[in-house]
């Protein structure tokens, strides 16, 4: 099969098509019910937050579920491809939607609500990972990786394509790889990966420019040497 090519950089508009074509919005979470679940587990913070919501400039949490339904399944394959196997991606979720509703004032503000969430998400990915990669340097982690929920209508050939990707996602730095999986699976524009990581647009693209080349030479290597093991 084909390796991916790297793209030029960036046209006189600043603007680029994403290498991987259209991003895939990836395991589809019911709304109400996931953001009752959410909700449950989380309960005495929703209870507080309704109550102040009506007296501050905070978003509702009507709009916050909104935002929930709109946005939780693109944050949850972005959480699974930053954070890395081994991570429940659906409690990364839940975690955003903590400190989105902890910061809503933050977020009511945010020019790009998208942005801020998956901003937050980078963040709290980053996190996870450095106490999984300590946890397990200290074998204190004795769990079985966890399975990825994928549907079970999905081919081999599909489950190989997306390990593929993980696996090469895993040789990037984490600098690198936000931008790349914002960029390419998630479907951001630069401008609002600038305002989500907090970093200039220039730095978008030069960081996308070097991912999606080391991201294309690791694809061929695994591909030459067998392509990925589901």
């Amino acid at each position: 099969s084909s390796s991916p090519t790297v793209p030029p950089s960036p046209s006189a508009s600043g603007k680029q098509a994403p290498l991987l074509g259209s991003p895939s919005r990836g395991h589809e979470l019911p709304g109400d019910e996931a953001f009752l679940a959410f909700g449950h587990k989380v309960g005495v913070l929703v209870t507080a937050h309704t109550d102040v919501a009506t007296a501050s400039s905070t978003l509702t949490l009507d709009e916050v579920r909104r935002l929930y339904t709109a946005h939780a399944a693109g944050l949850r394959l972005a959480l699974q491809r930053l954070a890395g196997p081994g991570l429940d991606p659906d409690d990364l979720v839940q975690e955003v939607f903590v400190v989105a509703l902890r910061k809503s004032a933050d977020l009511a503000r945010a020019q790009s609500p998208s942005a801020w969430l998956f901003g937050v998400a980078t963040k709290v990915a980053a996190t996870r990972r450095r106490s999984a990669t300590w946890k397990r340097w200290l074998g204190l982690d004795a769990t079985l990786e966890l399975v990825s929920a994928e549907s079970p209508a999905r081919s081999l050939e599909q489950k190989q394509a997306s390990q593929l990707v993980q696996q090469a996602l895993e040789i990037l730095s984490v600098a690198k790889r936000e931008v790349f999986v914002l960029f390419e699976l998630q479907g951001l524009s630069g401008e609002e990966i600038s305002q989500a990581l907090d970093i200039p647009l220039k730095t978008v693209w030069s960081r996308l420019f070097y991912a999606r080349r080391e991201f294309a030479a690791e694809v061929q290597r695994l591909e030459s040497n067998g392509g990925a093991h589901v």
